[in-house]
C-alpha cells in the first residue's frame, strides 16, 4: 500500500519577496554611486576618480553576480519540491532526488517571526547543516518533521 506524503515547494510569494531584494540592493547601489559621484563633484581631491571608477566596478560587478544567482535560484526551484516521509526527508532539485534518512538528525531548529516558521535549520550528526526557508506551507512543514523527530532534538524558537 502506497501512502501519499505531502510535497513542499517554494512560494511564489519568497520567489517574488527575493526579486525584490535583488531590486533594492540595485536601488541602493545607484544611491551609493550618486554619493560617490556627487562626493567627486564637490571634493575632486578626495573623491578622486580611483575611488569612484573602483566603487562603480565594485557595485557593477556585485550587482551583476547577484543578478546570475538570483536567476540560476529561480531556474532551480521551478523543479524544486521536498517531501517528509517516515523514515527520511526526500529532496527533489535539478532533477536528482536525494534524501536524508531522519536517523542522521542531530537536531531541528525552527525559527520563527511573529509566530510563523521563517525557516528551519536541519543540523546533521555529521555536523552538517540543511537550511529550509521559502516553502509555502512552512507550518506544515514543520508539523511534518515535528511527528518525526524527537522532541529532544526539535527546538521551537518563538513558539
Amino acid at each position: 500500500m502506497s501512502v501519499n506524503h505531502p510535497r513542499f515547494t517554494i512560494s511564489p510569494e519568497s520567489l517574488r519577496e527575493r526579486s525584490r531584494n535583488i531590486a533594492y540592493g540595485l536601488v541602493l547601489s545607484i544611491g551609493l554611486a550618486l554619493v560617490v559621484y556627487w562626493g567627486h563633484i564637490q571634493f575632486p581631491k578626495s573623491f578622486n576618480n580611483i575611488l569612484l571608477v573602483s566603487v562603480i566596478l565594485f557595485l557593477v560587478a556585485a550587482n551583476l553576480i547577484n543578478y546570475v544567482r538570483h536567476r540560476r535560484y529561480l531556474r532551480l526551484t521551478k523543479d524544486h519540491w521536498i517531501q517528509i516521509q517516515p523514515e527520511r526527508v526526500r529532496f527533489h532539485a535539478a532533477g536528482t532526488i536525494t534524501e536524508l534518512d531522519l536517523e542522521d538528525v542531530a537536531a531541528v531548529n525552527v525559527y520563527r517571526r511573529r509566530g510563523a516558521p521563517r525557516h528551519v535549520q536541519i543540523k546533521r550528526k555529521d555536523n552538517r547543516g540543511i537550511r529550509l526557508e521559502g516553502y509555502g506551507d512552512m507550518e506544515g512543514l514543520v508539523q511534518a518533521l515535528k511527528a518525526r523527530i524527537p522532541a529532544a532534538h526539535l527546538v521551537d524558537r518563538g513558539a
